[in-house]
């Protein structure tokens, strides 16, 4: 009995000293706070402050610098947040967590969220991509230092890759398809025009109070046929925010405040996640000094202030996203009002983990790219030799939203922050704006 006992405890003791070491090892992931770090790639030193709530306060002798540690910082805290949610925007789930990411990566790869990203990358300004870069080197820079991994990477067997600025721009395009779905209205108006004429459709999707109904064409006998399987469809495609979703803000002039200056308030409504989907910041630069709300993955101050102004985006709910039917003409084309096109065609290649890799033929038409070849509920949907392609202004090549993100921290007035709004494409938003001299503003930017 008493060997049976010792046995008991020297098990025990050993299971607490592996609990123990265990347990000190994951504290080795979290951010380190205090000391000196060296890091190469940074052109002066940098401060950066954590108050009693955590949240990183930087100083920095240029605004290069201070994007720099942006990215480091939000290596440190949210680096599993980070992959994944470029790995969604990649379209690279199945690498890691085998076929069940497949539905998900055969969409985002169809509609070609990294290919758009890459092509604004291309059409920015030279400034904003070194911004862009510099991030990138930050978060690097974290990479580089050898970290304990947070435990998501080792449950899931997955080695970080280097971050690069297209990365970045991946992630506020996901933000846009998150705040975005009108395509639903889109497949709603097929299946009633299936149905009933434009004035009985009008009833159930009014205009705008005070705005007069579209003109269209009576939809009914082109549609006639095609609505039996348009709810399937709507459920068939991933993500988007559902119709009734929204947010707040507002801002009131100083003539009905108690202190005389303008107030502003803004409650984003965004899904509850941990860790959340903000991250709250401080940037001090030479001809910078914001805080506020921004995306781990984004070099920006997304809602906040600076020294001068405030500002605070909801969304605006446009119309963004068109569905168009196409019909095919010839092997490999389409038909347009000037006769025959080609399809563009893009050959992606998905890896799966535990299985063969998946090559996904996409095909792109003058109106985006065609995702009911990749949706059975929409090819029973469509009477044969026809396709339906998706459009979306989140996907134009020359979308310059990154620019404006890094914009609004910098603007001292309205007529700067109007400007920096100017580039703002997508998703749309509705900006509130107050300023130290006592003015408000609003835009749908």
């Amino acid at each position: 009995m008493k060997l049976v006992l010792r046995l008991v405890v020297v098990l025990l003791a050993v299971a607490l000293l592996g609990a123990g070491g265990f347990y000190a090892w994951l504290l080795r992931s979290l951010p380190r706070t205090e000391g000196e770090v060296k890091l190469a790639g940074l052109r002066a030193p940098v401060e950066i402050l954590r108050d009693p709530y955590g949240i990183p306060h930087i100083y920095a002798r240029s605004v290069e610098d201070a994007v720099y540690a942006l990215g480091f910082v939000h290596a440190q805290d949210r680096l599993w947040q980070m992959e994944i949610d470029r790995r969604i925007g990649a379209g690279r789930l199945s690498e890691i967590v085998g076929p069940a990411g497949l539905k998900v990566d055969r969409f985002i790869r169809t509609i070609g969220v990294r290919r758009a990203a890459q092509a604004n990358f291309a059409h920015l300004d030279v400034a904003t991509q070194r911004l862009l870069e510099a991030y990138a080197a930050g978060v690097n820079a974290y990479l580089a230092t050898d970290p304990v991994l947070p435990p998501e990477f080792w449950i899931l067997r997955d080695k970080p890759e280097a971050w690069t600025p297209v990365d970045s721009i991946v992630w506020t395009k996901m933000m846009a398809w998150d705040l975005s779905g009108n395509w639903r209205n889109e497949l709603l108006r097929m299946e009633l025009a299936a149905k009933m004429p434009n004035s009985s459709i009008e009833q159930f999707l009014p205009p705008y109070p005070g705005d007069a109904p579209t003109p269209l064409p009576n939809l009914h006998a082109l549609y006639r046929g095609l609505g039996k399987d348009a709810a399937r469809l709507a459920l068939a495609i991933p993500g988007g925010q559902e119709e009734g979703a929204g947010s707040n803000n507002w801002v009131v002039s100083g003539a009905h405040t108690a202190t005389g200056k303008p107030l502003l308030a803004n409650d984003p409504h965004l899904g509850l996640t941990a860790p959340p989907v903000w991250y709250f910041a401080h940037l001090h630069a030479p001809g910078l000094d914001a805080i506020g709300a921004t995306l781990p993955g984004v070099p920006a101050i997304v809602l906040g202030r600076n020294d001068r102004i405030a500002w605070g985006f909801t969304n605006t709910g446009p119309d963004v996203q068109d569905l168009y039917i196409e019909k095919l003409e010839g092997a490999d084309g389409y038909l347009t009002p000037a006769g025959p096109r080609p399809f563009k065609i893009v050959d992606e290649t998905i890896k799966v983990r535990g299985a063969p890799d998946e090559t996904l033929r996409v095909r792109i038409s003058r109106h985006g790219p065609v995702i009911s070849d990749l949706l059975p509920e929409a090819r029973r949907a469509l009477p044969g030799g026809h396709v339906i392609a998706f459009q979306w202004t989140a996907l134009a090549d020359d979308d310059t939203t990154m620019r404006a993100a890094l914009g609004f921290a910098r603007a001292g007035n309205w007529k700067e922050f109007l400007a920096a709004a100017r580039d703002f494409e997508t998703p749309e938003q509705n900006m509130v704006y107050a300023d130290v001299d006592g003015n408000i503003g609003f835009v749908a930017a």
